[in-house]
């Protein structure tokens, strides 16, 4: 386990430092005035970019895969909204009173393409 941990410290960056400046990303963040109008797929994949800024800040900035996984979070938030999109919306939230800390879509959306005959389906589902 040492092994692994060293070798991580290497690519990721001193784990406490990075935990500190990764919580005081998101908490900026947090505080942006779209914050609480960004569902959970765009809050949490925010949260994973920051994850990976905070790594390439205090690790190694030359590492792709910290690059990689940036744009990866990014391309599937853009498939899930171009999906919601095309079913004829976009991504919506629970009412307020259920849980404003954590919004989430009200209707399925998938981050991967759906085939002709899953997308009819779930458009028959939003008409209702």
């Amino acid at each position: 386990m040492n092994d692994i941990l060293d070798e991580r410290e290497k690519t990721h960056g001193d784990y406490y430092r990075v935990a500190m400046m990764v919580q005081e990303l998101k908490d900026v963040m947090r505080r942006g005035k779209n914050w609480k109008t960004l569902d959970d797929t765009q809050r949490e994949t925010l949260e994973m970019i920051a994850s990976k800024i905070g790594r390439i800040l205090s690790g190694n900035p030359h590492e792709v895969d910290h690059w990689r996984d940036i744009a990866g979070y990014a391309t599937l938030v853009e498939r899930w909204l171009t999906s919601c999109t095309a079913s004829g919306g976009g991504p919506t939230r629970r009412p307020a009173a259920s849980n404003p800390a954590t919004p989430a879509p009200s209707r399925v959306a998938s981050v991967w393409p759906l085939t002709p005959e899953e997308e009819e389906e779930r458009v028959a589902q939003l008409r209702g």
